[in-house]
């Protein structure tokens, strides 16, 4: 219920490889949400002709969380308030990259938009740059030095986007086209302000909640295991009666945060069964 296409910013699969590769490694079904992006629906002719059920959705970009929406339908004007929201991310997120790399040539001069954009095979994002620091500079032995380094020299700063959703708004604008809204991975959003989400988006009408999910293979800065992310995730559901979903957060090739093996879809998730529970999104 979480992996990418190229259609997003951090990944470079294919949607047709990524449905492939899903069928090889034995899956019944697959959802691919795209970050702030809409997703090819020309997938589904050919998840049908691999026997593979597939869930087609968006990964919204919010403050301090992301919201899965699958199932939408919207109308035009949606559509294009939605374009134009979009665009402006990729605007941002061109600017924001340009400032990392500024801050990174302090440290090594040969890092430019240019070398990384050549290595990324599109347009840059921060991840490209630290697999770039990683991969081809070999300056640390992982994407989560890479990012630890980030975090300790406050180069991090420059890596927001201004002007997020806000992810009850998203919620609404998920059941107004029709769609189910998933809070993907809550442990990623300050402690602080999880259980107050939680309330918030329940009372908007918050649909499941990702509990299955590989936090240390994705960047997760604290020192629990996944297992106690999950058991943290499952406590604060139990008040309230909601779905539960995970996925990977596939990227492949992309290397995952923790090792250099490239993370493939079906790894984390829930069970055919578990998915029947989402209906309609699947087809």
């Amino acid at each position: 219920m979480h992996t990418h296409s190229d259609r997003s910013r951090e990944s470079k699969i294919p949607g047709r490889l990524l449905l492939s590769l899903a069928k090889q490694n034995g899956l019944q079904g697959i959802g691919i949400c795209e970050q702030d992006a809409f997703p090819d629906e020309m997938l589904y002719a050919h998840a049908a002709k691999l026997r593979l059920q597939l869930a087609l959705g968006i990964e919204f970009s919010c403050k301090d969380s992301s919201i899965i929406g699958f199932g939408m339908d919207f109308s035009s004007k949606q559509r294009r308030g939605l374009e134009k929201h979009f665009s402006l991310i990729q605007k941002q997120m061109a600017e924001v990259v340009s400032l990392f790399v500024d801050r990174l040539r302090v440290w090594d001069s040969t890092v430019t938009l240019e070398r990384i954009a050549a290595f990324a095979g599109k347009p840059p994002h921060p991840t490209f740059v630290l697999q770039y620091l990683v991969q081809e500079r070999r300056m640390f032995p992982s994407l989560l030095n890479a990012l630890q380094f980030i975090a300790d020299e406050n180069i991090g700063e420059v890596l927001s986007l201004a002007d997020p959703f806000h992810p009850v708004e998203v919620v609404d604008l998920i059941h107004r086209a029709g769609g189910i809204a998933i809070w993907a991975h809550p442990m990623m959003t300050p402690i602080e302000r999880q259980r107050p989400l939680m309330g918030e988006l329940v009372e908007a009408g918050l649909d499941a909640v990702e509990v299955v999910y590989p936090y240390r293979e994705n960047g997760y800065f604290g020192t629990e295991s996944n297992e106690v992310l999950q058991a943290r995730t499952l406590s604060l559901t139990k008040n309230f009666e909601i779905l539960f979903s995970g996925g990977s957060d596939c990227k492949y090739p992309i290397s995952p945060f923790a090792g250099l093996r490239p993370m493939l879809p079906g790894e984390y998730g829930i069970t055919s069964q578990e998915a029947d529970l989402f209906g309609f999104v699947f087809h």
